[in-house]
């Protein structure tokens, strides 16, 4: 009797815990779906280019602390296909030059955009983003920052963000290049397979 007291009261101090985390979990996969909807209504209402920044952290890091937030243009952003690549080495260049001002400066205007997001959001601790693909860019993204474009014609950078949690749990958030519309599925799946499905 002892033990099975002793052991109701272990599960009754760890329920709480384990279903905070489990709804911190299903709030920030909300929050990137219902995100992407609004940008693509935000870009197409008022003209203007945002953008869904991820920071996933270094490679190597001992604890990445992963990251996301928007952004907005202060002018037309006409987008090429290797341009991701290039704002990366800018990132790149940026982190390791400080102090220079020149390779701080965004040469598209992008700035956070407080009324959508006011400050960066953190990720929970039990996920984190495993890789992003992005139809435009080459390679995934799995360390560093990864950009979702909305521009007002409607169109959205097509991607699939692929995210771990605990226990071997897995997510894929993919993004509709022409609705914005943001499909939550219960397991990873790559941008190869959303597009043959």
């Amino acid at each position: 009797m002892v033990v099975v007291a002793i052991l109701a009261g272990m599960v009754a101090l760890a329920v709480p815990y384990i279903s905070g985390r489990n709804q911190q979990t299903r709030d920030f996969l909300r929050d990137i779906t219902v995100l992407s909807k609004k940008l693509h209504r935000n870009a197409k209402l008022y003209g203007v280019v945002y953008r869904l920044v991820f920071d996933l952290g270094q490679e190597g890091e001992r604890e990445r602390v992963q990251k996301y937030w928007v952004e907005k243009s202060n002018g037309k952003v006409f987008l090429r296909e290797n341009e991701e690549e290039a704002e990366l080495e800018r990132m790149r260049a940026a982190k390791e030059n400080p102090n220079d001002e020149e390779k701080q400066k965004n040469p598209k205007g992008f700035e956070l955009d407080a009324t959508i997001i006011k400050e960066p959001r953190q990720l929970p601790k039990s996920v984190f983003f495993e890789r992003i693909e992005i139809a435009r860019v080459k390679e995934p993204v799995t360390a560093g920052r990864a950009y979702i474009h909305y521009i007002p014609e409607g169109l959205v950078d097509e991607a699939a963000l692929q995210i771990k949690g605990e226990n071997k749990q897995a997510w894929t958030i993919s993004i509709h290049p022409l609705t914005g519309k943001a499909e939550l599925t219960a397991k990873a799946i790559s941008l190869k397979e959303i597009k043959q499905q």
